[in-house]
Order: structure tokens, then sequence, then C-alpha cells
């Protein structure tokens, strides 16, 4: 039996798993224990559960800036994200397939945070990934702000 499904039937059947969807296909589930804060208001997951059958799309780090410009943080974030949907439609998936996405942000700040936090909203909707945030003091070149990465799932 897979470990996946026996840690959804034990965190399920023990009251433990709290708020748990899944999308139409069925092929992630996102947990959010309700002792735990509420993070899907955050457009995140605590965690999230893969079926055994699905098959996996590791999208590289997505980043948005362009020589037309601008390139402010809030541009960066719009067009990453458009790259990981680009990324994705290509290899086959939807951003309802994320499971988990990982975010840099140079020079983190609040309100760089807020932004981001609509963002991800606006993208991942009622079912979003696992999400990691780590400020960085520098990316690969001094005039990137903003990277993000991602795991999917497709059948």
């Amino acid at each position: 039996m897979n470990i996946k499904f026996l840690l959804l039937i034990l965190l399920t059947t023990t009251g433990l798993a709290g708020s748990i969807s899944a999308n139409a296909e069925e092929m992630k589930t996102a947990v959010n224990p309700e002792h735990l804060p509420n993070t899907v208001q955050y457009g995140y997951s605590q965690a999230t559960i893969v079926a055994p059958n699905a098959k996996v799309i590791y999208v590289a780090g997505q980043i948005g800036i362009t020589d037309e410009g601008p390139n402010d943080f809030e541009h960066q974030v719009d067009r990453s994200f458009d790259n990981l949907i680009a990324v994705l439609e290509a290899a086959g998936g939807r951003i309802e397939d994320v499971v988990k996405i990982t975010l840099l942000i140079k020079d983190y700040d609040e309100e760089k945070l807020k932004y981001m936090v609509t963002k991800r909203r606006e993208v991942f909707g009622t079912n979003p990934p696992a999400s990691t945030l780590i400020p960085v003091p520098r990316l690969a070149f001094d005039s990137f702000k903003f990277e993000i990465d991602a795991i999917a799932v497709v059948r």
C-alpha cells in the first residue's frame, strides 16, 4: 500500500487532517490541519498529497525580467507567474496541477510580501499548493528581484 495513501487515511480517520480538498482529477489533495493557521487565505497549503499514478513535472526557477521593462518587483512577479504557466502548459500541465512552489524574493519586505500573497491567491485560488518563501540577498543577476520554481502532477 502507498505511504501517501496510508498517511491520508491516518490523517482523515484521526481527525488531524482538518480541511482536505482535492481537485477534480484527484491528482493532488491539499492538507490544512485545523489546529494550524489557515494558510489558504495567504495562497498556500500546509501540505499536498500526490496520487500514486501521477506524472511529475519539475519546473526550473522562472524569472520575469525583460529588456523592454518595466522591471520593478510587481512586474517581475507577474511575468514570472506567466512564465511558470507557459512552461507548465508546454510540459502538458496546468497551474491547477502545481503541488509545491518555492519563492525567492530579493530584498524582502512587508510590501513585497503583501503583493506576493495577493498574486499567489489570484493564481492558485482555493486549492493552493504547498509553498516556501525564501528571502535572499541576491539572485543570479542583480536585476532579478523574484524567482519561482514549481512541482506539478498530471495524469
